[in-house]
């Protein structure tokens, strides 16, 4: 659509005037020198808002209105930001421009849960100048950042600190994952002994045997995997009669088909070099499942039942494999690739696992959890005393007594007597943000609203593809 505009133009009399003749204006319909209507304007800015540039440029090409990316940033530039009343409640946090390089800070209203500000960094400076630019803030909800606390202090000294608990929680876990990291040889669980004598099999009809054995996935990944360990075994005996006859890794790598690593480990070790193939939960197992299968009459479901009756947890299909590699005469590969290892293999349990366990409310626990807690906690002589002072401390910031401060204090001064390092810097910590801790411990307030801002900025700042500068970015999350 062309639009021809007839239009009045006047002429200054004033002859100082820079401006010697000018046309009729109409500001709600056209500005100067645009080249776009001011609806259309509008539009193309709230699309550049929702989706971004390249986005907003895409999906403008579909409507039939093709503009550039470029020329939507600049749309969206023009958008005035909002209008905020200081609030009293601040939630404060960073968000990464590039992670691990640059930081920024987004200011919270979390009476209104709305984002106020963004600043370009997560300097304590900067918080201080901002909040004396904007006076009137009686909470501020923080992470456990000392350059926060620095500004907070600093900008609104009346202010009230919280603490975040998640961060809290994060500390303590931190303090017990490094205690563990000490015991890290002793974080393992041995099974359950398996008993000597066998069950008898349960009592069930047995099933009609079949007049040819059918064709399996199991049966198939056998025959595969038994052609495999033969060609592997004769490639070995033509390596070593290579070696015997002079030959170098080089040339005997590129006779047999090998890559050189492979011919020199093969050499450096005696006899035929074995898989690394890790027992399985039947490895233990195995002189029951043998002493089942000389029986008279057995099937592979009573052998299951029996074995789950001795405290095996696995899968029925686990058991019938392993069957079926003995009745075709041939060794499981957990067997077979490993026969010097010891068929009981203790549980390795991770550093991460076991601090939740020392974290959790014990009301959460499962009965096998509880069981795993016990035996844990037993094996070091501060064990008790250690998971006493973190159950101690975890129920006071779960409960939120309004007595807080006293027993903070108190819980602070046992930490600081214990004989254990990291309890010792936990509550040094914890010491140096008493303040802040307690208000976390009193106060309704946390800054899980502000985390799930910090959520939505990401996936904002993702959207625009690279172009995420600071003018950028905060016109979209306050406007958007």
């Amino acid at each position: 659509m062309t639009l021809l505009v007839h239009t009045r133009r006047f002429r200054c009399l004033n002859p100082a005037c820079d401006c010697v003749t000018f046309a009729e204006r109409w500001p709600d319909w056209l500005e100067p020198h645009a080249q776009r209507t001011c609806r259309l304007a509008q539009r193309q800015s709230q699309i550049a808002l929702r989706v971004g540039g390249e986005g907003g440029h895409r999906l403008l090409q579909l409507l039939g209105e093709v503009t550039s990316a470029d020329t939507l940033l600049r749309l969206l530039r023009r958008l005035p930001l909002p209008s905020f009343t200081t609030p009293r409640v601040l939630g404060v946090d960073d968000f990464c421009f590039r992670r691990r390089k640059t930081y920024g800070t987004i200011l919270i209203d979390l009476e209104r849960h709305q984002v106020v500000d963004l600043l370009p960094d997560r300097e304590a400076a900067t918080l201080a100048q901002w909040l004396q630019d904007h006076p009137g803030v009686e909470v501020i909800s923080r992470d456990r950042s000392g350059d926060y606390a620095r500004g907070a202090a600093s900008g609104a000294p009346d202010a009230q600190q919280i603490a975040d608990r998640f961060h809290l929680f994060g500390n303590i876990r931190e303090a017990v994952e490094t205690w563990l990291r000490h015991h890290r040889d002793q974080l393992r669980e041995s099974p359950n002994p398996v008993p000597t004598s066998l069950v008898s099999l349960p009592e069930r009809p047995l099933a009609r045997p079949a007049a040819q054995p059918r064709r399996t996935t199991t049966r198939g990944r056998l025959r595969i995997v038994v052609a495999r360990r033969a060609e592997r075994a004769q490639r070995y005996e033509q390596v070593a009669r290579l070696f015997a006859a002079g030959h170098t890794f080089s040339a005997i790598a590129r006779e047999v088909g090998l890559a050189r690593s492979t011919v020199t480990e093969w050499l450096r070790r005696e006899g035929f070099p074995r898989r690394q193939t890790p027992p399985s939960s039947l490895t233990r197992y195995a002189p029951l499942i043998r002493a089942s299968m000389a029986q008279r009459e057995w099937t592979v479901t009573q052998i299951f039942d029996a074995l789950v009756q001795q405290g095996y947890e696995g899968a029925f299909s686990g058991v019938s494999a392993y069957v079926t590699w003995l009745r075709e005469g041939h060794e499981p590969p957990a067997t077979a690739d490993q026969p010097g290892l010891t068929p009981v293999r203790e549980k390795r349990l991770g550093v991460r696992e076991v601090s939740w366990l020392f974290t959790l409310d014990p009301d959460r626990l499962t009965p096998e959890m509880t069981r795993r807690r016990s035996l844990l906690v037993d094996r070091w002589p501060q064990g008790q005393a250690t998971y006493a002072l973190i159950q101690q401390l975890t129920s006071l910031l779960r409960q939120a007594p309004t007595s807080g401060s006293a027993l903070l204090a108190s819980w602070i001064q046992t930490a600081l007597d214990s004989s254990m390092a990291e309890i010792q810097r936990l509550g040094r910590s914890f010491k140096k943000d008493f303040a802040a801790i307690c208000g976390a411990i009193e106060s309704p307030w946390s800054n899980g609203q502000t985390e799930g801002q910090v959520h939505r900025l990401k996936l904002i700042k993702r959207q625009m593809y690279g172009r995420a500068n600071l003018d950028l970015l905060k016109c979209r999350v306050l406007l958007a």
